[in-house]
């Protein structure tokens, strides 16, 4: 494919600059189905305003410029809390999969079951992780079965920047899904341009415990020779990693006073191939194309539950995902955009567990999973001249995405189970001199359907609005309302001896108030200052929860819960310049949180926290960078917490300290870039706990060394 590109582009160009690229569930009634018809008939209606002529009247777009250099860290004054992490601030974190640059943001609780290949979900703001949207360039990440993404799959070798958006959405130009959730975390590598027509970089990580982590990166920019609005980037990413994660940790066997012993983790090793390939084609200077080609392989152990005297596992997971996606958009004129993608999307999922008491003496589960989405957006923009040179904008679009799911199993109650999905929405965005306004309108349709049961089928409409207003240059106030739900998972609906066909969708409302400071002329321009506190309540109804039935061994899903969660969240960034070249960055955040439940008063847990959330916790670091080296310390705070409902001293999980320190920099060398990182994790070597019987790796140390074209 990219050979193809290349031979269209220079049959077609000649030398010149460098162009840049723009920009309450219930079920369906016969009058619902009326109104799904009618959304998409308006959808269609919408679309079919291309087939007309343009405006008479001569307009021309401004291109957007892609800014290549690094920018000071500011907190966007919108009305989504958006934390941002740019891959300048990622390389001084110690950080070597996505999960662990996650753990430096406020509001985000990482669930680590320990170890490079132990899983890793995230729950923000109390929510649970089927809540957070995961988006890779554009499209979010899938898991029909679950609903869970496992960040510890992603790597950051290829990672240009990640956001965590809460809430809200920051734009309207995208596709339907992405409205859907409560929160997203947005991955993005094709976010500039390279800066010469060949890039290479290799590099090699190695650790504590076996870890050994090769990575590759090759791209090619290839520039019009006869135009200069075209262009094709490419480039190929790929790594392999290795760990034996056989760390040494001290087990307990009663309180803190009682006897322990020294053991080391066992069957935590994990093996993991990764790839991918990008194709950005610029068309012209209104047309873009993308493509992406992912591939995920791994086997790894599972470890048991440090348990007393049973720290044995023969429990293996293989899981293998591959998917495709594309991207075009297209801006007709100043007003009129549009937007299509598509994804098809497979993944394997094999687990065995040789010591399983049953008859067999094993137990083994196959898990495939297929999907298939196509989004289609229409965008009008429309500006309105302004004061002092400035303009108003007024933005709508509407989205409708189609998707379908399949999952076949040999440990599912019912075989094959699907899911068709249809979301349409109706967002705005208006942007004024002092008030920015963003809102949309989502309808959503859900038809599930498996052999040998019932079907079960909703209607959902899901409103949201945020505002942002600037009293001057520095500060900035922002809010949001956004209710939404979450349909339950096929392991929820049809597991065997869990699934509850009967289940409705678990319901979330939020609500958000914050105030935004930024100032970037402090002692005379050499202090940049970024600040933002933020309240919150979340309300959830229906939560899906599973409790025993008959017996132990056999559980059920209910609708069974209410939970509260309110709190607040601070996060800081100051940036000092002693003179050229030599700048101190210091940034931290601190929650406070309050996620209790209150189902029903007669409870035991009535008013608890809510398992595995901590009332307090937070993050601080300071960089120091010189033209020679770059020195940063990270420090994690987590309080105490509850492995279950009851707050009992029982069920407690005590809080922890995590403190690292990162070294490293870059050097150039003619036109090559030599650089290295180490770093030393875990300084006070605390085997703590994320998740209860799981030990966290004590002292350990990582380095990077990387060679780039």
């Amino acid at each position: 494919m990219p050979c193809f590109f290349a031979h269209w582009v220079k049959k077609s160009c000649r030398d010149g600059a460098r162009p840049v690229s723009t920009y309450n569930a219930r079920p369906v009634s016969t009058y619902d189905a009326r109104q799904c018809i009618v959304t998409v008939l308006l959808l269609l209606l919408t679309m079919s305003v291309f087939s007309q002529q343009a405006d008479s009247v001569q307009q021309r777009r401004l291109d957007e410029v892609i800014i290549a250099t690094e920018q000071p860290v500011r907190i966007a004054a919108d009305a989504a809390a958006v934390q941002q992490l740019s891959v300048k601030q990622i390389a001084t974190l110690p950080t070597l999969q996505l999960s662990d640059a996650l753990k430096y943001m406020s509001g985000v609780v990482v669930k680590d079951y320990g170890g490079t290949g132990g899983m890793k979900t995230v729950s923000v703001r109390g929510l649970g992780a089927q809540h957070t949207g995961v988006v890779y360039d554009g499209i979010p990440l899938t898991d029909c079965q679950t609903g869970q993404i496992d960040l510890g799959r992603l790597s950051l070798d290829n990672v240009h920047d990640i956001a965590l958006e809460i809430g809200i959405n920051a734009g309207i130009f995208v596709p339907a899904r992405l409205f859907s959730y409560s929160n997203l975390l947005k991955i993005n590598t094709l976010s500039k341009i390279p800066d010469k027509p060949v890039h290479v970089k290799v590099g090699l990580t190695a650790g504590s415990y076996g870890l050994w982590s090769p990575q590759l990166l090759f791209e090619n920019y290839i520039k019009s020779r006869k135009r200069n609005d075209r262009y094709v980037v490419w480039n190929l990413a790929a790594s392999y990693l290795t760990s034996k994660g056989n760390y040494p940790y001290i087990l307990h066997y009663g309180g803190i006073t009682d006897s322990l012993s020294r053991e080391r983790r066992q069957n935590s090793d994990v093996t993991v191939w990764n790839a991918e390939a990008n194709v950005r084609v610029q068309l012209d200077k209104k047309q873009t194309l993308t493509f992406k080609w992912y591939y995920y392989d791994s086997e790894r152990g599972l470890p048991a539950a440090t348990i007393y005297y049973n720290l044995n596992s023969a429990q293996r997971l293989w899981n293998r995902n591959t998917f495709g996606q594309m991207k075009y958009r297209i801006f007709f004129n100043t007003r009129w955009a549009y937007q299509l993608n598509a994804k098809v999307n497979y993944d394997h999922t094999h687990y065995l567990d040789t010591a399983y008491l049953n008859a067999e003496g094993r137990l083994e589960n196959d898990y495939r999973q297929w999907e298939g989405y196509l989004s289609n957006t229409v965008m009008f923009s429309q500006r309105f001249r302004g004061t002092e040179y400035r303009h108003r904008w007024l933005q709508v679009a509407l989205s409708h995405d189609l998707f379908y799911n399949y999952l076949n199993s040999n440990a599912l109650e019912y075989n094959n189970p699907t899911r068709l999905t249809s979301l349409a929405a109706l967002s705005l965005l208006y942007t004024g001199e002092i008030i920015k306004v963003n809102g949309n309108l989502l309808l959503t349709v859900v038809h599930n359907g498996v052999q040998a049961a019932g079907n079960s089928n909703y209607v959902h409409l899901s409103p949201t609005v945020g505002a942002a207003v600037s009293a001057n240059k520095s500060l900035s106030f922002r809010m949001f309302y956004k209710n939404i739900f979450r349909m339950p998972t096929f392991n929820d609906l049809y597991y065997r001896e869990v699934g509850n066909l009967n289940l409705r969708p678990e319901k979330t409302q939020q609500w958000d108030a914050g105030i935004v400071y930024n100032r970037d002329n402090l002692a005379h321009g050499r202090v940049l200052l970024s600040a933002s506190l933020d309240g919150y309540f979340n309300l959830v109804k229906d939560k899906i929860v599973a409790f025993p039935s008959r017996n132990l061994f056999s559980w059920t899903m209910m609708n069974y819960g209410k939970v509260f969660i309110g709190g607040a969240e601070v996060n800081a960034h100051l940036q000092y310049q002693f003179v050229k070249g030599y700048f101190l960055r210091v940034n931290g955040n601190c929650t406070y949180q309050k996620a209790v439940d209150r189902t029903n008063p007669i409870d035991k847990t009535y008013n608890h926290q809510i398992p595995y959330t901590p009332v307090w916790s937070g993050s601080a670091g300071a960089t120091l960078e010189t033209p020679w080296i770059t020195l940063s310390y990270a420090l994690l705070l987590v309080g105490e917490r509850y492995a279950l409902g009851q707050n009992i001293p029982a069920n407690r999980v005590a809080g922890y300290a995590d403190h690292s320190i990162t070294i490293g920099h870059q050097y150039k060398i003619q036109k090559l870039t030599l650089g290295f990182k180490c770093e030393l994790l875990n300084l006070a070597n605390k085997n703590y706990e994320i998740i209860r019987n799981y030990p966290m790796q004590g002292f350990g140390f990582r380095v990077k060394v990387f060679v780039e074209y």
